[in-house]
């Protein structure tokens, strides 16, 4: 009988399409949203790493399910079993990082938007934040890993050996998942209180928050993860539920990716579908759209006038390196005189 069934199909239809739309993501970050002053900025590394350790969890993945992750345990033997346990953890370990560092990314994007006379207070608080998730994330998987001796034990329970740790084990499973999910939690409404004072429109203020809030979804995710973790610890058909697990864990690393993508790549979707800003040169003082910074979300001090097309370059640099203070800057200027 084969090894691949069950949830198998499912969980590589998800996959291979939420990484396919994170890569075009991640892809278009690079091309759009990767450099400030010349420098790759935090938040692409972040979520470049990110990308990179979920398409590993993700090829391990599709070897787990051809090995029978995802399948009924009834329809495998021993040694497949255990062959399916051990892409599982690989996948586990992956994962784990995935997931660590596309909150690192949201927090470097958040840290370039502090301001205000609390700037130094947040931006220890966001540090905390990273910090804290980043011990729970290293925590889970240096226990998951060592839990056993030998540590081929993990994932053959038949091979002679003790686990000491399977309860720390255990029980970091479940504090990582409540602390990824009270971190998502955090970083989607921390937007709320940055653009809130700032003087610029009400619907800027709405649609920055909305595009940040987002991050909610992946934070239900991680709850649901923990209800999937009692059923993992006691299953009957653990091959099934592990495929079940994995399922979950992927939506939220993929959502994660997704999500936090797209608030930088509003500015290159706006100049794409409505085209660059036209910027007078008459005495007239135009503001700049989310394609010059950053979503909107600068305040109206920041505002460009042009007056002078001959002596401009130097004026325009000046500009522009007022306006990398926001996410994301597009500097794809439009120019058209006044008649």
């Amino acid at each position: 009988m084969g090894t691949y069934g069950g949830l198998g199909p499912a969980i590589l239809a998800t996959l291979w399409s939420l990484c396919g739309v994170a890569f075009t993501l991640v892809f278009l970050r690079a091309y759009a949203a990767s450099r400030k002053h010349g420098k790759w900025r935090w938040d692409f590394i972040h979520i470049a790493v990110a990308f990179v350790t979920a398409a590993l969890a993700g090829i391990f993945i599709t070897v787990g399910v051809d090995k029978g992750l995802g399948n009924y345990v009834k329809r495998l033997t021993y040694s497949q079993i255990w062959d399916t346990f051990y892409w599982f953890y690989l996948a586990i370990y992956a994962g784990t990082i995935s997931i660590a560092f596309s909150k690192f990314s949201v927090i470097a994007l958040l840290l370039e938007v502090q301001e205000g006379s609390q700037k130094r207070k947040r931006k220890y608080a966001l540090w905390a934040v990273g910090a804290v998730f980043g011990i729970a994330s290293l925590l889970e998987v240096f226990l998951t890993a060592f839990q056993c001796k030998p540590l081929s034990k993990v994932w053959n329970l038949a091979e002679d050996g003790t686990c000491p740790a399977s309860k720390a084990a255990k029980a970091i499973s479940y504090v990582h998942a409540a602390t990824g999910g009270i971190t998502d939690l955090i970083l989607a409404l921390w937007p709320i209180s940055i653009v809130w004072n700032l003087q610029t429109a009400f619907r800027v203020k709405v649609g920055f928050c909305l595009l940040m809030a987002v991050g909610i979804v992946p934070a239900a995710a991680a709850f649901v993860r923990i209800q999937l973790l009692t059923r993992l610890h006691t299953a009957k058909d653990p091959t099934y539920e592990s495929g079940l697990f994995l399922l979950s864990a992927a939506v939220e690393a993929a959502s994660l990716i997704i999500l936090c993508s797209i608030p930088p790549l509003r500015p290159l979707f706006i100049r794409v579908i409505w085209g660059p800003p036209t910027l007078s040169t008459g005495t007239r003082t135009t503001h700049p759209t989310a394609t010059a910074a950053s979503m909107g979300v600068l305040p109206r001090s920041h505002s460009l006038s042009v007056n002078n097309i001959g002596s401009s370059r130097a004026a325009d640099d000046e500009e522009h390196g007022k306006a990398d203070q926001a996410i994301v800057v597009s500097k794809a200027y439009k120019v058209e005189a006044e008649e």
